[in-house]
Formats: C-alpha cells, sequence, structure tokens
C-alpha cells in the first residue's frame, strides 16, 4: 500500500513538472527591431554555408550581428533547402513580393569591386536590393545541418541544425527584423526541458529536413510587423 502511494506521489510530480517543462520552447528566436509594413518587394538571397567558409566545429560570428553558432556538418544540399523552405514561407505567410537573386552577386561584385573596402556587410546587401528595386533584403547564413544516424526510435546520433535569417531595409540600410535556430535534439532522459517537444515529435528521432521545416515555418508562422 506504501508503495503505491509513493508511486502515485511521483507520478503527480511528473505530471506538474511536464507541464512546467512543456512550456519550454526548442523552436526559433525571433526579433523585430524596426519599422516595416509586411510589404513590398524582397530580394531573397541564398543561403551561405558558413560551414563551407570556416570549417566544422568552430565558433564562426554572424555577419550581421555577430552572434556566435557553432559550426557542424553540413550535408549536400542543404542552403538550397533552407532557400526553398524561406522562399516558401514567405510567399505563403507574407504579403511580400519577392524578387530574384540571379543578378544579385554580379551586383555585389561590382559594388565591391568599385573600391569601398570599408562597405560592412549590412550595406552592401541593402545597396544590392536598392540596385535590383527591391525595397527590402532577406538574408540567411546556415552552420549546420547534420541529419540523424539510425532509425525514428533507435537513433546512433540526434540530428543537428543551426542557422539565422534577416531582414534587411533597404533604404534605411538597418536590419528590421531575425530569426535565429540553433538545436541538436536531445533524448528525454537526457533534457527533460524540452519534454513538450519531445512528445509534439510523436516522441521520435526526426531528421534534420524536418527540424529544418519545422524551424522554417515555425519563424514565420507568427510573422509580424510592429
Amino acid at each position: 500500500m506504501k508503495l503505491r502511494c509513493l508511486n502515485l506521489k511521483w507520478a503527480l510530480i511528473l505530471v506538474c513538472c511536464a507541464g512546467l517543462w512543456a512550456c519550454k520552447s526548442s523552436g526559433p528566436v525571433i526579433h523585430a527591431t524596426g519599422e516595416f509594413d509586411g510589404t513590398g518587394k524582397v530580394l531573397v538571397l541564398p543561403f551561405q554555408n558558413m560551414a563551407w567558409l570556416h570549417g566544422t566545429d568552430v565558433n564562426v560570428r554572424s555577419p550581421l550581428t555577430g552572434k556566435v553558432f557553432m559550426t557542424g556538418p553540413v550535408s549536400e544540399g542543404a542552403d538550397r533547402l533552407l532557400t526553398d523552405l524561406l522562399v516558401g514561407a514567405l510567399q505563403q505567410q507574407t504579403d511580400f513580393q519577392t524578387v530574384p537573386s540571379r543578378e544579385a552577386y554580379g551586383v555585389m561584385d561590382a559594388l565591391t569591386a568599385a573600391g569601398d573596402s570599408q562597405r560592412s556587410p549590412l550595406k552592401l546587401l541593402a545597396q544590392t536590393g536598392r540596385m535590383l528595386n527591391a525595397d527590402l533584403v532577406i538574408r540567411g547564413y546556415l552552420y549546420r545541418f547534420k541529419d540523424r544516424v539510425g532509425a525514428d526510435y533507435s537513433a546512433e546520433s540526434a540530428a543537428s541544425v543551426a542557422f539565422d535569417v534577416y531582414l534587411i531595409d533597404c533604404v534605411q540600410q538597418q536590419l528590421v527584423w531575425s530569426g535565429y535556430f540553433d538545436q541538436t535534439q536531445q533524448a528525454l532522459t537526457d533534457d527533460l526541458r524540452y519534454i513538450g517537444t519531445f512528445f509534439k515529435r510523436g516522441g521520435r528521432w526526426i531528421t534534420a529536413d524536418e527540424m529544418a521545416t519545422t524551424a522554417m515555418d515555425d519563424m514565420f508562422k507568427d510573422f509580424k510587423q510592429p
């Protein structure tokens, strides 16, 4: 009888704790830092693979904010996948008109060749957008895209994804919105803070593609203009 009461007591404690832990979010972090009305033309630039530029397993600062990310392996085609997800999110969840990026790198090369070596990455992107008749530029950086090893319920290693996205006002030459995602899936026994996410994912190990798709969708699901 005492053992049954003790088990019931611990069960109640776990239920209460689960309610608290379920509030912990493992989704993307969003910041609105300027004014924009959610309309106009947006130049969408492909994601830049920072692990290819700087190597893996090193701390790398975001070119636009200085936020530090740990790089890691990047699956082939992951940068293209994230770019496609970004374009899809913009088209489905915002009122922006997207501007093709096929001429963007030629414009950036021309601006760089003009001799202004002090031009910041942010100003370079803003000026590129203006030259292509865009009101805003959206740019993403990819730091890690490591797929899981194993199956849904018996993974040897977990998926791990890290990227950030920035929206830049071309006229004001300033950031007006940003979001980042940086996560390695944890076993429930390792980190109970993510118990809500664990059950939302069906209690299984997800792939890097699934993690990135959900993160991008969540990033723009509550996309709001001040």
